[in-house]
């Protein structure tokens, strides 16, 4: 003979551990990603990582010599882990100098802060950049 209240506290045990697994299921899908949420502490981060960069001519130096991998590990040391980046150099003439992208990832959607930054060469005084830094929060 079968033992049905065994049955039933396996059937009771079973059906609990279903809603606690889909309720913790539920609301990591459910809960934000951590974010910033102010887009001027966005662009104040952006600037804050350029000047940084740019503090002893790094900056400069890098898009001299063309060294696009060595800028974008920069940015990638220096911006905060859940922060994608887009970034685009232009020289005096507003042509596009890098002819690779400077990204650490897609920034498809979401709060995108753009904006620009000037740059001066600190081996010549005639290259004169601007630096135009997309910034999102990863979702």
């Amino acid at each position: 003979m079968l033992n049905s209240v065994g049955q039933m506290r396996t059937v009771e045990a079973f059906l609990a551990i279903l809603l606690l697994f889909s309720a913790f299921s539920i609301a990591t899908l459910m809960s934000p990603a951590p974010t910033i949420e102010n887009a001027d502490s966005l662009t104040t981060m952006g600037i804050q990582t350029l000047v940084s960069i740019d503090n002893d001519g790094t900056l400069g130096k890098l898009i001299d010599e063309r060294n696009w991998t060595a800028l974008s590990e920069a940015l990638d040391t220096s911006l905060n882990v859940g922060t994608s980046y887009n970034l685009t150099v232009y020289d005096t003439d507003l042509e596009t100098m890098n002819d690779v992208l400077i990204t650490n990832g897609l920034i498809s959607s979401g709060d995108v802060v753009s904006f620009q930054y000037p740059c001066a060469s600190p081996t010549s005084a005639d290259n004169y950049y601007l630096l135009q830094l997309q910034l999102a929060t990863a979702r």
